[in-house]
């Protein structure tokens, strides 16, 4: 019988990650796009995300509420201070550095994943990883070279960097979580804790969070509907049946769709050198979660 549902779990899984790339991959356009801060991006990707699930969550039949132990309640606070991070650090470096090298630096947290899953999980690591991980730190140092950035601002590679250092934490944290609870419980937690982290940044930065047009909210909502729900949730509910840097492997592609809408909707363009260390980057990536994958690494419950 489990032989039987097998295909079908693949069939799902793969439809999965396909929705998660799509909508991952539009982020960082629709950033570029709203016309506003980095925070306020971050603060109303987060904070509608976080009310449309708690709405979901309330008005589902079978679930009376929002329910997380206090051990679970509190990790799942610093998870979301961990997102509030990368998303502040990340759609920062969007105003400094191309699309491209930003979400290329960006999605190296699987990388850090693998770490997070040998040292704190305690699972093997193989050679081929390890080769993987060096060449993708390697591909990073490279965006720092004067060469490789031209006249972009190379402060903007290490928000990136640091962005990726968040979303580890965030994704490690919600693998342990989402073991002992509920997709909806963890997302809506975790959620509102990264925006009442990023209302507290903004407010002790006297940013302005509202006096943005009509249209700038409607980006607002893209951002939480499409890469938030669409996106990080999906991978969250993914990080209950496989490991962190196998869920998180999904955003191998984030850096090629989001390079095509730059071009194609803001005319950036990516040169030889940029397009180069790119490769190497999401090669080191590809080489590193193959590895999981051929391991066993699958969806099941």
């Amino acid at each position: 019988m489990e032989d039987n549902h097998r295909p079908f779990r693949h069939l799902q899984t793969a439809a999965l990650f396909a929705v998660i790339l799509v909508s991952i991959s539009s982020s960082s356009l629709l950033v570029v796009l709203s016309g506003a801060t980095a925070v306020s991006c971050a603060f109303w990707r987060v904070f509608l995300a976080s009310l449309i699930l708690g709405l979901t969550k309330l008005l589902r039949r079978r679930e009376t509420g929002l329910q997380l132990d206090q051990r679970l309640f509190m990790y799942s606070i610093v998870s979301g201070i961990l997102l509030a991070v990368h998303f502040l650090l990340w759609m920062e470096s969007l105003f400094l550095i191309p699309i491209a090298v930003s979400t290329t630096v960006v999605v190296t947290y699987p990388l850090f994943s693998l770490l997070i899953d040998h040292f704190i999980f305690k699972e093997d690591i193989g050679t081929f990883q390890v080769l993987g991980l060096t060449a993708g730190f390697i591909g990073v140092l490279l965006f720092l070279h004067p060469q490789i950035l031209t006249s972009y601002e190379y402060h903007g590679v290490l928000l990136a960097f640091g962005g990726a250092l968040g979303a580890t934490g965030y994704f490690s944290i919600g693998r342990f979580v989402r073991r002992k609870t509920d997709v909806l419980s963890y997302t809506f937690f975790t959620y509102a804790s990264a925006s009442i982290s990023l209302l507290l940044y903004a407010l002790l930065r006297n940013e302005d969070l509202w006096t943005y047009p009509p249209q700038t909210y409607t980006f607002f909502l893209l951002l939480a509907v499409v890469p938030m729900i669409g996106g990080h949730t999906l991978i969250n509910y993914l990080l209950r049946y496989v490991k962190t840097s196998v869920a998180t492997s999904i955003a191998l592609g984030e850096p090629v769709g989001a390079s095509i809408l730059a071009h194609l909707l803001l005319q950036q363009q990516i040169d030889v050198p940029q397009a180069l260390v790119m490769t190497l980057v999401l090669s080191s990536i590809a080489l590193t979660i193959s590895q999981e994958i051929k391991k066993g690494a699958s969806v099941t419950r």
